[in-house]
């Protein structure tokens, strides 16, 4: 899926898998695209930063807030699945996406936060 990026804001910090890292809430700006929570980390080769985990919110306040088994609220984005299947490449979409993340002072502000 392309995503459009309307707004962007720093959550928390966390840890994913013994890895810190910082929460990030993405709202889209396409009609119909859920919002997503980016959990963004050091990139392993610890030059700039990596997305190690997204999850989709597809919450919705008038039916997520009981536990509903008819409805999945939040659901995780495999990694190849995040990206449109045309011009660029979704690697290359996946790369795009991160770096309007990081164009966000806050955020990027928030990211030299992390542990090394």
């Amino acid at each position: 899926m392309a995503y459009y990026i309307k707004d962007a804001e720093y959550r928390r910090m966390d840890e994913h898998q013994g890895r810190p890292c910082a929460v990030i809430q993405v709202y889209p700006g396409a009609v119909g695209d859920p919002d997503l929570f980016v959990y963004v980390a050091r990139a392993a080769d610890g030059n700039g930063y990596e997305i190690i985990r997204m999850i989709r919110s597809d919450a919705d306040l008038e039916i997520d807030w009981y536990d509903n088994s008819l409805h999945q609220a939040f659901a995780e984005v495999a990694e190849e699945r995040f990206g449109d299947r045309g011009w660029p490449e979704a690697e290359v979409q996946r790369k795009e996406f991160l770096q309007n993340l990081l164009a966000n002072e806050q955020i990027a502000a928030r990211l030299r936060q992390l542990p090394d």
